[in-house]
């Protein structure tokens, strides 16, 4: 799958982001991009942020 330059663009990582920052951008990025699979470490985060909210 191509990378969706536009959103990437819009939708920079922070600088030093905290844990809930990264897991909060992955998220975003599996949903809105979708330009790759992510890796264990990186699904890891998105579960861990996505369970937080939804307490």
């Amino acid at each position: 799958m191509a990378i969706n330059r536009d959103w990437h663009e819009a939708h920079r990582m922070p600088k030093n982001p905290t844990r809930d920052q990264r897991g909060e951008w992955h998220a975003a990025h599996v949903d809105e991009c979708g330009c790759r699979t992510p890796s264990d470490k990186e699904q890891a985060l998105i579960d861990a942020y996505r369970e937080a909210r939804n307490r």
